[in-house]
């Protein structure tokens, strides 16, 4: 079916699928919503890879992995709800994911992959479960557990932050193109690496 990709709209997976297969439904355009039934444990990289007019996706509870650009280009996703099953979110798993506004990290990840969130220019705040043990959202901004590395400032930010003094490296891109933060942007003497 993949000559008439462009051309699907709707589509159900049954209960019963474990596994949403490497660029399963990739440039899928047509495709508006998803719902990701319980029996799915992992979805594989690329899955939806630019399905942009894709709006909606429910996520089951037994999804633990959500991989390398799972939701790249998927512009049109405007929210997501990230189950607490879920351990590991792949590198650019949201890349240019301009409609998202807001996420939540649920408290069983461990494991964000690099510039998950790049190209989400609508992105204000990356929210984190109070009970994660590996990150934490400080302002709308992310962080390792301890503090000690900013990782992301979401791309839609404004106004001003501040950078806590426990903090010693600040990740690569991590304030990309947040041409909405104001200054001033004040590094603590803490910092010893900036990505």
């Amino acid at each position: 079916w993949y000559s008439y990709r462009t051309s699907i709209t709707s589509l159900v997976i049954e209960n019963g699928v474990t596994s949403i297969g490497y660029s399963a439904f990739y440039g899928c355009s047509g495709l508006t919503s998803i719902t990701i039934p319980d029996s799915v444990t992992s979805i594989e990289n690329g899955a939806f890879y630019n399905c942009y007019r894709l709006t909606s996706v429910t996520i089951g509870n037994n999804v633990t992995y959500i991989g390398v650009g799972a939701f790249y280009g998927c512009k049109g996703l405007t929210s997501i709800t990230i189950p607490d099953s879920v351990t590991e979110i792949g590198d650019s798993a949201f890349f240019g994911c301009s409609g998202l506004t807001s996420i939540t990290i649920p408290d069983s990840v461990t494991t964000i992959g690099s510039e998950a969130f790049y190209g989400c220019s609508g992105l204000t705040s990356i929210n984190v479960d109070e009970n994660n043990t590996s990150y934490k959202s400080i302002d709308g901004v992310l962080y390792s557990y301890d503090v000690k590395t900013l990782i992301k400032c979401p791309m839609a930010k404004t106004g001003s932050i501040t950078i806590p003094d426990s903090v010693t490296s600040i990740d690569f891109r991590a304030f990309y193109l947040c041409s909405g933060l104001t200054g001033p942007l004040n590094i603590p003497d803490s910092v010893t690496s900036i990505g």
